[in-house]
C-alpha cells in the first residue's frame, strides 16, 4: 500500500521537478547575460539572493494557501476574481514583499558600503526600485500562475499543490533573475 502512494508522488512529481529545473536553468542565462554591468553593482549581487529566497517563497506560499481554498470551496472557478480570500492573500503578500523588498534592498546597499562601496543616494534609491518593481511583478506573475494553473491541474483531478510549488518557486527563481537583469539594463 505504501509503496503504491510513494511510486504515484514520483509519478506526479518528476515531470514537473524537471520542467522546473530547466526554468531556473534559464534565469542564470540573463544573469550571465548580466555580468558585466553586475561588476559594478554591488548592492545588486547581494540583493539577488535574498530577493530569490523571498519570492521564491513567496511562490510557494501563494501555491499551497490558493491548493488550500480550493479544496476548501472557498475559491470558486467561474468567479474566482470576486473571492475575497484571494484578495485578502493577495493584498497580504504584496504589503508583506514590498516591505521585505525595500528592508533587503537597503541592508544589501548597506552592506555594500560597509565592504568598500561607495556610498551615493541615487544609487540606493535605484536598487530599492528595482527590488520593488522586481517584487510586485513577480507576484503578480506567480499569482496568475497559481490561480490558472491551480484551476487546470484541479480539474484534472490532480492534487495542485504537487505541481503549483515546484513550478512556482522555479518561476520565481528564474523570473527573479530575469526581472533584475531587465531592470538594471532599464534604470542603469
Amino acid at each position: 500500500m505504501i509503496e503504491r502512494h510513494i511510486w504515484r508522488i514520483i509519478h506526479e512529481s518528476a515531470g514537473i521537478l524537471l520542467i522546473a529545473s530547466v526554468i531556473s536553468m534559464f534565469g542564470g542565462i540573463g544573469l550571465e547575460m548580466m555580468r558585466t554591468k553586475l561588476a559594478f553593482l554591488v548592492p545588486i549581487i547581494i540583493l539577488m539572493p535574498a530577493l530569490n529566497d523571498m519570492i521564491g517563497d513567496f511562490g510557494a506560499i501563494i501555491a499551497s494557501r490558493f491548493t488550500l481554498m480550493l479544496f476548501e470551496k472557498e475559491i470558486h472557478e467561474k468567479k474566482w476574481w470576486r473571492e475575497r480570500p484571494l484578495h485578502h492573500l493577495f493584498m497580504v503578500i504584496m504589503g508583506i514583499g514590498i516591505l521585505s523588498a525595500i528592508y533587503v534592498a537597503i541592508l544589501s546597499y548597506f552592506i555594500a558600503v560597509a565592504k568598500g562601496f561607495p556610498f551615493d543616494l541615487v544609487m540606493i534609491q535605484k536598487v530599492i526600485l528595482i527590488s520593488v518593481i522586481a517584487t510586485i511583478l513577480l507576484v503578480c506573475i506567480l499569482f496568475a500562475v497559481s490561480i490558472i494553473g491551480g484551476f487546470y491541474v484541479y480539474r484534472k483531478k490532480h492534487d495542485p499543490d504537487n505541481y503549483l510549488i515546484p513550478i512556482a518557486t522555479a518561476l520565481a527563481d528564474f523570473g527573479s533573475m530575469i526581472m533584475l537583469a531587465l531592470l538594471i539594463m532599464w534604470l542603469i
